[in-house]
């Protein structure tokens, strides 16, 4: 049936039209009192219609037995990307976590497939019991230190945000572009206001009159918050705080500090990226709001976190909340202080139970034009070779260095945030017979996959691998082939691999091949079932381990040698780029 008219939702609340749906016996978490109270939720069709003591009848009665129910969860940062799996997949996965909304930036498909890719998820997504939104991507390519396979003008940008389940403008991450007056982002900002669209922002410690200048240029929210300093300065200068997962951010520190102000508002909890190992195995967003109520935060304003303000934040005021009018996406809780789902209902209908989708998900295939996007010649041994100017001895040369770590752990967020700010440094290493001896620097090369330039990046990276070599297409943001290894021969049967895929991840040492993720829609995602996609995922964490490849838990780092907008070196296909002076230098140290 349609959306129920004004005139039959009056009709359903005042108890004239029989109910489709009633539950019974449930505390309901009020988020706009604070208050948990016993209630029945009356439902007709996908809108709740009451609330309140009275029982109802109904075509389908459910009987909560005390459960608490809370509104479906909103996920207003996300990239379904890096999940792997393509938007209908996503949906199965995320369904019987409690997640029933997200608005998602598609800017890693639109780095190889510009507004055809986005086009192409939004008709992937749509008709699901998961509402899938997306922005429209701002930043591609993220600079001009890349070649990515397509570009997002301002005019496309216009052009999106007149498509049915545009809601915003993506990240904009060249917040060194707007700071610059970069005619580009200020157009598109521009947009933006005259269309009165939600502009997400991405302003990496960011501080002082930066911040200032980026927040009154537009931006509302931002999710890259790793200190606590730079992030209570966005939320005083009216951000929106998106606050992500425990694995990049330190919860009870986080926590700690918010609890000391009066009283903060603009807190939103996001997922950002979610492996698709960590999607099995801990949650979606139902993960980031158990690991803030476990860090401190009270459990309602965790809840109103992923719940009323994502709503508010998108412009969405049918949902976020369990009440008259609002859609009728409830989670039913065994407990809300763990956060435990017991069941999911998604516009008026009980799509999930105990951890299991219990409505079919059509099978439903990508777009065909995204399997032919890897646009790479066969590669030799040869491709892999670079010369040094040496036939034997010690050579210099600028490598981009990674935090050391071995074994578990302790603080992932704090690692993270260590792990992912590299830096240059001057490093010998050995040549004999006119071939570099790679021990704890590794050689990486990134190769241009578009079909546009058909250059080749040289750079070396320490402490990033051991063993063997890694081969990917998932190489933020551009998403070239990128190559990390000690051997060549590793080197060139990974990439190898990897091609032969369409795309994906390849892990090989000593010529054996460890693990590989075919990912052959648009070199990113599968349309392989979710579950074979993570254990596919677990068995690659588990070759990284043999390799002594730096890894963690949030995304492997390899991933993110290429992305030229964080801190404070990086390598595309055009070679090591210098972030902080938005330079190239050579891998050969003068």
């Amino acid at each position: 049936m349609s959306q129920p008219s004004v005139s039959e939702i009056i009709e359903a609340a005042l108890g004239k039209r029989r109910l489709t749906l009633f539950i019974k016996n449930v505390d309901v978490l009020n988020v706009f009192s604070g208050e948990i109270i016993r209630s029945g939720i009356g439902v007709y069709h996908d809108r709740i219609v009451y609330v309140g003591d009275e029982v109802r009848d109904a075509d389908e009665v459910i009987d909560g037995d005390g459960a608490t129910a809370v509104p479906g969860l909103i996920d207003t940062h996300l990239h379904i990307e890096s999940s792997m799996i393509t938007p209908a997949r996503f949906a199965e996965a995320v369904l019987p976590r409690g997640t029933t909304t997200v608005c998602a930036d598609p800017h890693e498909i639109a780095n190889v497939l510009g507004k055809e890719g986005v086009r192409m998820m939004l008709e992937n997504g749509r008709g699901l019991p998961l509402k899938i939104y997306f922005f429209a991507p701002t930043c591609v390519p993220e600079s001009q230190a890349v070649t990515a396979g397509a570009e997002i003008t301002p005019e496309d940008v216009e052009e999106m945000l007149g498509w049915d389940g545009i809601v915003g403008l993506g990240e904009v991450m060249d917040y060194e572009g707007v700071l610059s007056n970069s005619p580009k982002m200020i157009r598109m900002i521009e947009i933006g206001h005259r269309r009165g669209a939600v502009i997400d922002g991405h302003c990496v410690l960011l501080s002082g009159a930066r911040l200032n200048a980026y927040a009154a240029a537009g931006p509302e929210a931002d999710h890259e918050n790793f200190t606590v300093e730079t992030a209570l300065e966005k939320l005083r200068a009216g951000m929106y705080l998106k606050l992500r997962g425990p694995y990049i951010l330190d919860a009870r520190k986080f926590v700690a500090e918010l609890k000391r102000l009066p009283d903060p508002w603009n807190i939103i909890l996001v997922t950002d990226d979610v492996m698709p190992d960590n999607l099995r195995e801990t949650g979606h967003l139902d993960h980031v709001v158990r690991a803030v109520i476990e860090a401190g935060m009270d459990p309602v304003e965790a809840v109103r976190s992923a719940t009323l303000r994502p709503a508010l934040h998108m412009r969405m005021f049918n949902l976020g909340a369990i009440a008259p009018g609002k859609v009728a996406d409830i989670v039913l809780l065994r407990s809300l202080e763990k956060f435990s789902v017991s069941m999911v209902i998604a516009d008026g209908k009980v799509v999930a139970r105990d951890g299991k989708l219990v409505v079919e998900i059509p099978e439903r295939r990508f777009d065909r034009k995204a399997l032919d996007t890897v646009k790479l010649p066969t590669l030799s041994e040869k491709d892999f070779e670079v010369k040094p100017p040496i036939q034997n001895g010690k050579i210099t040369v600028n490598a981009i260095d990674f935090a050391s770590y071995s074994g578990e752990l302790e603080n992932p967020a704090a690692a993270f945030l260590e792990m992912i700010l590299t830096r240059i440094g001057r490093v010998e290493v050995e040549v004999r017979d006119g071939r570099f001896v790679l021990d704890n620097i590794a050689l990486v090369l990134v190769f241009e996959r578009h079909g546009k330039t058909g250059s080749r990046g040289v750079g070396f990276a320490r402490n990033l691998i051991k063993q063997g070599a890694i081969a990917s297409t998932v190489a933020h943001d551009a998403h070239n082939l990128i190559v990390v290894g000690t051997d060549t021969r590793d080197m060139h049967k990974a990439a190898s691999l990897v091609i032969e895929s369409r795309g994906g991840i390849a892990a090989v040492k000593n010529s054996r091949v460890l693990a590989k993720i075919e990912l052959p829609v648009a070199g990113l995602m599968s349309e392989e079932k979710f579950e074979t996609v993570a254990e596919k995922m677990k068995n690659l964490r588990r070759a990284f381990k043999e390799m002594g490849v730096l890894d963690h838990p949030y995304m492997p780092l390899p991933n993110l040698l290429t992305l030229s907008v964080i801190p404070h070196a990086r390598i595309t296909d055009k070679g090591i780029f210098d972030v902080d002076q938005q330079k190239f230098i050579p891998w050969l140290a003068e």
